[in-house]
């Protein structure tokens, strides 16, 4: 069978190792970085060199293929998901497009396609296990995520550093946050709300909202849900100030060069210029992921809290990065179920709709410990 991997950056390196481990796949990574490519061929897989954000040749790429899995920035997300239903393949991807990716699925219905989406680690295995929670407790009263990617060695002044695309990192800081209060969505503005937590093995983390629910806001009925990210303390502030500085804006501003003339520049693109050479990963510089997933609700006539722990680490041995690993993966069992016919269903889905199958996620547990990623669950009077 034919694999194709949209993006070779760190995330879809690892979906295509993975799929490649499966002697049953051969897998072509189409990016548009030569760098990214010739990493990816010395360890023999297919590579092809292309623009993705063209459309119609993601389409055609696509049509090659018998099962293909997305790893680009969320710019791209939705049109690269139409072009793929458009070739009539099964799809998997982790892109935290802005948009509403459920749009597309009366199309994929229409082409007898399956796309599962967000389908990462947070929006993805957050998501999984909260409609697994909401299907198994009867009433789940609410659901509550807190995640993060960190480097393990903390560096003033950042204290960070991106695992993924920078546009989607400073996503993060500015797009509006949708929870759940009382069974209505209300929206709050990112870094809002800030809470400690401890988490064993690294300590104090601060949290604050984040637009993370996504689908679950609408596609389950739990009066309250929210989802945070994790960062160490301080970093709310420093974000605050650049963002309430405008350094985040995205409409282009005037300023005066060196020479006397003027220029037109997004301060989005000159942050990130700035920003990201310091947030970049050091070859071998160790990161972790932290996540906790609660649900408290009715089980067998008592109130539980149902918890998942994920505390996982950059692999030495394969040199990949925790967030890559703890990311790709999931896609790309997603992917082996879709091809399998485990998974098969004509539309757009997002993972709480497999995540209410117990034996998918029993499945999806148990493949990922067998990869390195452990969830620890554990059930408490609540």
């Amino acid at each position: 069978m034919k694999a194709l991997v949209l993006g070779g950056g760190m995330v879809g390196s690892a979906m295509a190792l993975d799929l490649a481990a499966d002697k049953r796949f051969g897998v072509t990574v189409a990016d548009r970085s030569e760098a990214a490519l010739a990493r990816l061929a010395r360890h023999g897989l297919g590579t092809t060199r292309a623009d993705l954000s063209d459309a119609a040749l993601v389409t055609r790429l696509a049509g090659e293929a018998d099962v293909v899995v997305g790893a680009l920035a969320s710019v791209l997300g939705l049109q690269t998901l139409r072009a793929v239903i458009e070739a009539g393949k099964p799809f998997v991807d982790i892109s935290f497009m802005a948009e509403d990716p459920l749009e597309l699925s009366a199309l994929a219905q229409s082409r007898g396609v399956t796309a599962v989406v967000d389908c990462g680690v947070a929006p993805g295995m957050s998501n999984l296990l909260c409609g697994h929670a909401a299907a198994r407790l009867q009433p789940c009263e609410s659901l509550e995520i807190y995640v993060g990617g960190l480097p393990l060695v903390r560096r003033w002044p950042w204290e960070y550093k991106a695992p993924f695309a920078p546009h989607d990192v400073l996503e993060e800081y500015t797009r509006p946050s949708r929870l759940v209060e009382r069974g209505e969505i209300v929206v709050r503005e990112a870094l809002s709300e800030p809470e400690l937590l401890e988490f064993p093995g690294i300590g104090t983390l601060e949290a604050f909202n984040t637009d993370g629910l996504r689908s679950l806001a609408s596609t389950l009925k739990v009066p309250w849900m929210k989802e945070k990210t994790m960062r160490y303390p301080g970093h709310i502030a420093l974000m605050r100030v650049l963002r309430d500085t405008g350094l985040f804006g995205k409409e282009p501003v005037e300023v005066r060069t060196a020479d006397g003339g003027r220029a037109q520049v997004r301060p989005l693109d000159v942050t990130s210029s700035l920003l990201f050479p310091k947030w970049t990963f050091e070859d071998g510089e160790e990161d972790l992921t932290v996540m906790r997933v609660s649900a408290v609700g009715v089980e067998d006539g008592r109130r539980v809290r149902l918890t998942w722990d994920l505390f996982d680490r950059y692999d030495p041995e394969t040199r990949t990065r925790s967030m890559s690993r703890t990311t790709g993966f999931p896609a790309t069992i997603c992917a082996r179920w879709l091809v399998e016919g485990r998974f098969r269903r004509p539309g757009v889905h997002p993972p709480e709709t497999l995540g209410a199958e117990p034996a998918l996620v029993a499945a999806m547990l148990q493949e990922l410990e067998k990869r390195g990623v452990r969830y620890e669950a554990r059930v408490e009077a609540a």
